[in-house]
């Protein structure tokens, strides 16, 4: 027997002695459960992947309807602004909230987007924002055009959309009885065709006195059409006046050089050297009158020229080419603008408000440039335009002095001419002889 501890014998205790067994015999088990659960799973793959699809209890979103979504959500994110009278692109920016910053780099997009500088009252902006951000912006700036600026990698770029027109060649006619304006408004001309038309014979018929009930005209031009609807007009090709029975015909050429003049049918230029009235309105207030009694001093003094009366203001025009031979003030005529337009023949306007900008001696200007405005400086006793016509130094009446033609065209472009223009004649003819036959029948035949 030995000393210390007892000693126990395994055989006063049998469950430790199995415990190893039983540890052992368990481990085995559960492996043999896992590699029969795992082959069985296995066996089954391919039954599976032919089974049939489960029909689930809740179905699949719709791709379509996702997209609908998409578009409506993404619809609704653009910002509208409707430009109000005298805003501001700056003003209508910040007014959806955005800073002089993002404008700063829209107008750094390129020239394209300085249009949105020319804003008109009743225009829509439409921007569309992420985080803050301007991401998109649109203007419709016209029927026919289309400015788009995006984001990109850069800061912004712009671009502009137009649409394609087509081009329809029109035509009215009418008959005056109070006014050019009325009666070519009554026959569907614009203002701008209206205008046109009173500048293409300007130089022949004084629209402001010669006009008598009873003329006609006629008017060939062009539309632009979208879509079939009109969207603005072109160009008058040809058109004819018929002023106190003499009948005056002109056409648009545009030559082989791109340069645009009216002509007379037979070539010959419809431009004057002058024209008669040196504003685009006018009102004859003072006729040229050697024995006219004067309204301030109450004594006979020759009127030297015709008064025009207008509001202050108002852009006065040189009637010819020519040189500015004085530019200031020059006693009871106020402030002067006198143009040597050479051969003898000089111009002199008078009562200006001011001048033109940078309006010296010796400055060139052309037929119709503006040289001034209509004022009252001076002996005048209300606002209006004096104007004079002196030729070799002797006044002669703006209204009556036999003017000078211009060039005629070159017969370098005689053939090219007649082919551009011998349709538009024609068409004049057949406008002639259609109100012929409706106003004298036998005269038709």
């Amino acid at each position: 027997m030995s000393k210390g501890y007892p000693v126990t014998s395994p055989a006063l205790h049998p469950a430790r002695h199995l415990l190893p067994w039983v540890f052992g015999s368990a481990m085995a088990l559960m492996v043999a459960v896992l590699v029969a659960r795992t082959a069985e799973s296995l066996a089954s793959i391919p039954e599976r992947l032919n089974a049939p699809a489960v029909e689930r209890p809740y179905p699949l979103p719709d791709v379509e309807a996702i997209a609908d979504v998409t578009l409506e959500r993404l619809d609704e994110a653009w910002l509208e602004h409707r430009i109000r009278p005298g805003e501001s692109f700056f003003q209508a920016m910040r007014a959806m909230g955005f800073g002089p910053g993002t404008v700063q780099s829209v107008m750094d997009a390129g020239k394209q987007a300085r249009s949105l500088l020319d804003l008109k009252p009743g225009q829509v902006l439409r921007a569309s924002a992420a985080d803050g951000e301007l991401q998109a912006l649109d203007l419709e700036i016209d029927p026919l055009n289309k400015l788009e600026v995006r984001r990109d990698f850069d800061g912004y770029s712009a671009l502009l959309h137009t649409r394609p027109t087509q081009t329809v060649q029109t035509q009215a006619a009418g008959v005056i009885n109070s006014s050019l304006y009325m009666s070519a408004q009554q026959a569907g001309l614009s203002d701008r065709l209206i205008l046109e038309l009173a500048e293409m014979f300007g130089w022949d018929i004084d629209f402001t006195q010669d006009l008598q009930p009873g003329d006609r005209f006629a008017v060939i031009y062009n539309e632009q059409t979208l879509d079939g609807e009109k969207v603005r007009d072109g160009d008058i090709l040809a058109a004819e006046f018929v002023n106190k029975g003499k009948v005056l015909r002109a056409v648009r050429y545009t030559d082989p050089d791109g340069q645009v003049a009216v002509y007379k049918p037979d070539g010959s230029s419809m431009r004057k050297a002058f024209s008669r009235n040196p504003l685009p309105v006018t009102r004859i207030t003072s006729r040229f009158n050697p024995n006219r009694l004067h309204p301030i001093f109450k004594t006979v003094r020759p009127h030297r020229g015709v008064d025009y009366g207008a509001a202050t203001g108002t852009p006065v025009q040189a009637t010819g080419d020519g040189q500015v031979a004085f530019a200031g003030r020059q006693g009871g005529y106020g402030n002067v603008v006198t143009v040597d337009h050479g051969r003898g023949n000089r111009t002199l306007y008078a009562h200006l408000s001011r001048f033109a900008p940078k309006m010296r001696v010796g400055q060139r200007v052309n037929q119709g440039q503006v040289i001034g405005y209509v004022g009252a400086t001076g002996w005048a006793t209300g606002p209006h335009l004096h104007y004079e016509f002196q030729v070799n130094g002797q006044t002669k009446d703006p209204l009556t002095v036999a003017l000078p033609n211009a060039q005629p065209l070159p017969d370098a472009y005689r053939r090219h001419f007649q082919t551009q223009t011998s349709g538009w004649v024609a068409k004049l003819d057949a406008l002639a002889t259609r109100r012929v036959a409706q106003t004298d029948p036998a005269r038709a035949q």
